[in-house]
């Protein structure tokens, strides 16, 4: 299934869902991931990014 991307509006079949503003990203629109637990995953995305408290949050996860 072919899914858009909500920052970029690029057309991929594989999306992220940032943990601080909720949009579903493509790949190039995700900053970076982070794995917390076993099979947790976190990921901030390149406008998050920008926000240094969202950052520090991220960080210190």
């Amino acid at each position: 299934m072919i899914l858009s991307c909500e920052r970029c509006s690029k057309q991929t079949a594989k999306l992220t869902k940032c943990n601080y503003c909720s949009k579903n990203d493509c790949v190039s629109c995700i900053r970076s991931t982070k794995k917390v637990h076993k099979i947790k995953h976190m990921a901030i995305c390149k406008n998050c990014w920008g926000v240094m408290r969202n950052r520090r949050q991220f960080k210190n996860a």
